[in-house]
């Protein structure tokens, strides 16, 4: 009998371990999935009753989508349209068997992952319970409503703008801003519920406030206790090779009696397999465990070593019931570190990853649609692979959006991205009531112990601008400060601040993005300057001056977010519009546009460097016009990152020794002008091509400094033995160039910051040639070679002064000249380009750009090499391949040499002759042919 028992656990924990890897909950000896087909209806107070099949996870406009109720709701002024569905009141239905495993469970629990977001939960007509927080997980306890048999779930949602409003009128006092701006076709009152804040509206996206279940729902049966949650976090040991591991394991039980059990804790491909005996008793426990291991690898950020991941499992088993968790470890410390500056004012702020100052390169991230269940695991993949491809090692999920799905952070730990982590509080002021504060506690403490066991969360931040909101006086708040600031306190400070050291010592908390962090706390957490260059982070926007001259730009300690709009391509906008539209300044294009005066900022934008476009062709004046927006995007954006890149090695005047550069924003949310560099459905605009450019280990940086012509070298500190030690260790690096990918060669000792001595490349001293070429012509006028050594990440290694530089090179007077830099060796160096003039109509010169050969490079099918060639330079060379999603290696290139070899890679296998069919080329001198 006692054999017979023991087979039966053996069997169960077999089945245990499958369900574990299939569903996101604890596992028990009971359970039934509620995913998949509900019964989705509405109230009906608009006049029109809805009945609809929806899935789960899902919620009521893709219900409706997907059973041909509405099209497309970004299409054309579908959201406008559509903002009845959003203000009735939707119900999710569903009926479900319950047999004799489930029923005599002492306890039964209906768990739900997320519901969205105001709802009454009722079994078999019984309330059972109520959500108000889309951002936390909810289980209600389910036995005395269930029957065996067939039972009845409804989820009776209420309308988030109904409620928010509701929640307003009865504020004692004014929280602002009451409703977003005209220009958004929003809704108001968005920060008196804890929902995705921009589903109201943003300047980037549309107003789709869903209602629905929008991730797991089950229900779990056990007669003694199951394992909630398990965390980890990881910690320097005394040792090099030496790590602390401490396991944190989640309870609930229930039983008359204490519970016994065991629990057994594993890591695949270490020495962990420990057993550890336990008594809970009823209700809510934890247990804290540390762990001390040598035989592991060390985690790093793309680009300065391996991400080794390790799966640590907890099981517990108490009689014949067992419960597990498994979450993947990834050992790596993080430090924030803000130290006074010897003989300047103000505080570094740079992150240490495993004891190295990491520059952190990357962008900002926004929910990726309005809808949820469209994001698929693909589509993470292909936007994370997207910002890993560009060099990018961070990423700011934003404080407007939501707290992501589980895959999207583990896809940021397989790629070595890490994620500032703002808590879901933007750009507004919030209630500080016992009731308001209640539902945070909550949900900070859900999602930071959901969250912190991945190695690629790097710092949690209170919120996004609400400190700067404050302080700068953005809602009229100036007359009531310091009620707001009390209330500011309350939350960020009193509620949210303990909760994270308590749940996750391992990482820094700041209060706000952006602030002046410690400076922020020790003037009392509202600074009277947030935006100080001395401290902090900073966001940095300015849509009136010329982005193309660096005098423009701050100095700053750490830039979070700056960036400018660009509209997408046709080839996407097509998909939701009409060609009527197809005019930059039609209706449509007005009401697309969600920044107020966005579409009058990028044209006085172009106007500073281009001939205005008029094609006398409607369609192609449109497709020119986009194509010039994504020109300055990208080249602005490139001025401005390559500025702070520059600046991490350099202190003047207090200034400087930036060490962080996030552009707003990696993604859309839909089809429109936006500050993205990929658009909505994966393509890249040429904001992108160039970030794989400017966030290059080896750059090579060039800039005019009054009327002295500068160049420096920026190169990135990479652990010498690829990341399997901590601390400060002698490094290396390695150029790589368009034409040939990431091949490796040119190598160079450096630090970050300051070093005293110059550290010579082992090769001996590398060389610089700077190319003087004039529109017309392939053969330069002349070239200058700088040899250099590096002292520093950072370092000035050609200055001259312009006027003889031109004046050297004869360049033409009236033509217009660029310079065109590469070290070392053409084909095998890093390169870049300068433009000594405006890209006016009379400048440049007629190029003809040809496809000379296209061959696939294996059997796939699915990647091509690409031979160009011109007969004149060409300036933003742009290669299209019409209806063939992939990505080419560059684009929007100066094409300065007779060929040029670029490969291109396409998500699914094409025939060769139907992508060199697709191919389309353009250069800036082509818009001006008509």
């Amino acid at each position: 009998m006692e054999s017979r028992r023991y087979f039966q656990r053996v069997i169960t924990a077999l089945i245990l371990q499958v369900t574990v890897s299939i569903c996101d909950t604890y596992v028990t000896s009971a359970m039934i999935d509620l995913t998949g087909l509900w019964t989705v209806m509405n109230s009906g107070s608009n006049g029109t009753l809805f009945t609809v099949q929806g899935k789960v996870p899902g919620n009521m406009y893709t219900a409706l989508l997907s059973n041909k109720r509405i099209v497309d709701p970004y299409y054309m002024y579908n959201d406008d349209h559509y903002r009845w569905i959003p203000r009735e009141n939707w119900t999710y239905q569903k009926t479900f068997q319950v047999s004799s495993d489930i029923y005599t469970k002492s306890r039964v629990i209906l768990s739900c992952d997320g519901l969205d977001t105001i709802a009454t939960i009722k079994v078999n007509g019984q309330v059972v319970g109520k959500s108000s927080n889309m951002f936390v997980k909810y289980d209600f306890d389910i036995k005395s409503a269930l029957k065996l048999g067939v039972n009845e779930i409804r989820v009776e949602f209420q309308s988030a703008i109904e409620y928010a409003a509701q929640k307003a009128s009865a504020m004692p006092h004014v929280i602002p801003p009451k409703c977003s701006n005209p220009a958004q076709h929003g809704e108001c009152h968005v920060n008196m519920i804890r929902k995705e804040q921009c589903s109201f509206s943003w300047d980037w996206g549309p107003s789709f406030p869903t209602q629905g279940i929008w991730k797991n729902i089950s229900i779990v049966a056990f007669d003694t206790a199951v394992v909630e949650a398990l965390t980890a976090e990881t910690w320097q040991g005394s040792g090099a090779d030496s790590w602390v591991l401490t396991v944190e394991v989640f309870f609930q039980a229930h039983s008359p009696s204490p519970v016994s059990g065991v629990l057994q804790l594993t890591m695949q491909g270490t020495s962990l397999h420990n057993s550890v005996p336990l008594t809970l008793t009823t209700g809510k426990s934890q247990v804290s465990l540390n762990y001390t291991l040598s035989n592991v690898s060390a985690w790093w950020p793309n680009g300065y070593g391996s991400q080794p991941l390790y799966n640590l499992k907890a099981v517990f088993t108490s009689g014949s019931e067992v419960s597990s968790k498994a979450v993947r470890v990834g050992f790596r410390t993080v430090e924030l570190v803000q130290d006074p500056i010897p003989n300047a004012t103000g505080l570094t702020f740079y992150f240490k990853v495993n004891g190295v100052p990491i520059f952190m390169k990357g962008s900002n991230w926004i929910p990726a649609d309005s809808f949820q269940d469209r994001v698929t695991v693909d589509r993470y993949r292909d936007l994370l692979g997207s910002a890993r491809l560009t060099h990018m090692n961070c990423l700011r999920v934003w404080g407007g959006g939501i707290y992501e799905n589980d895959e999207f952070y583990d896809i940021a730990d397989e790629l070595g991205i890490m994620i500032w982590q703002d808590f879901m509080f933007a750009v507004a002021l919030y209630p500080a009531d016992a009731d308001f504060l209640t539902l945070v506690k909550g949900e900070i403490t859900h999602q930071v112990r959901r969250l912190k066991s991945h190695p690629s969360i790097l710092l949690w931040a209170g919120n996004n601008e609400n400190e700067k909101a404050l302080a700068q006086n953005w809602f009229g708040t100036q007359s009531e400060f310091d009620l707001y600031k009390k209330e500011y306190i309350d939350l960020y400070i009193n509620t949210i601040a303990p909760i994270v050291q308590r749940e996750d010592p391992s990482r820094p908390y700041v209060s706000s993005s952006p602030s002046n962090g410690k400076e922020t706390e020790k003037e009392g957490w509202i600074a009277k300057d947030p935006g100080d260059w001395h401290y902090g982070d900073e966001h940095f926007y300015d849509y009136l001056s010329d982005l193309w001259d660096v005098s423009k730009f701050p100095i700053l300690r750490f830039a979070s977010e700056y960036g400018i709009q660009s509209w997408p391509s046709l080839e996407t906008l097509s998909k939701v519009s009409e060609p009527s539209q197809w005019d930059y300044w039609s209706d449509w294009c007005a009401h697309r546009q969600h920044h107020p005066m966005g579409n009058v900022e990028m044209m006085s934008e172009i106007i500073r460097h281009f001939s205005l476009t008029f094609n006398p062709d409607k369609k192609q004046r449109f497709e020119d016009t986009i194509y010039l927006t994504q020109i300055n995007q990208a080249m602005s954006i490139r001025w401005e990152t390559e500025h702070y890149r520059r600046w991490q090695s350099q202190l003047v005047d207090s200034y400087g020794l930036t060490m962080g550069a996030l552009y707003w924003q990696l993604n859309d949310i839909w089809q429109a002008p936006t500050w993205a560099s990929i658009e909505y459905g994966g393509k890249w605009k040429m904001l992108h091509y160039y970030a794989k450019r400017f966030f290059a280990p080896n750059l090579i940086s060039p800039y005019l400094d009054g009327n002295i012509f500068k160049v420096y070298m920026v190169v990135d500190k990479l652990p010498a033995d690829l990341g399997e030690r901590s601390g400060p260790v002698q490094t290396k690096t390695t150029f790589s160039h368009r034409k040939i990918g990431d091949k490796l060669g040119y190598q160079v000792h450096h630090s970050v910051l300051h070093m005293d001595q110059p550290v010579s490349s082992p090769q001996g001293e590398d060389t610089l040639y700077i190319r003087m070429m004039s529109w017309g012509s392939l053969t330069p006028l002349y070239t200058w070679k700088q040899s250099f050594t590096l002292n520093s990440t950072s370092d000035l290694v050609f200055e001259a002064d312009l006027a003889d530089m031109l004046t050297t090179s004869k360049c033409p007077a009236g033509t217009g000249c660029v310079l065109f830099l590469y070290v070392n060796d053409l084909e095998t160096g890093p390169d870049t380009w300068f433009p000594l003039s405006s890209f006016s109509e009379a400048s440049l010169k007629a190029a003809n750009i040809q496809i000379t050969s296209l061959t696939p490079t294996s059997q796939s099918s699915s990647t091509f090499n690409l031979t160009l060639s011109t007969d004149n330079m060409a300036a933003f060379v742009w290669l299209e391949a019409t209806g063939i999603p992939g990505t080419f290696l560059d684009n929007g290139f100066l094409f300065a040499t007779p060929t040029v070899n670029i490969t291109f890679t396409a998500k699914e296998n094409v025939d060769p002759a139907a992508l060199k069919e697709a191919i389309k080329i353009k250069s800036l001198v082509d818009i001006y042919k008509y």
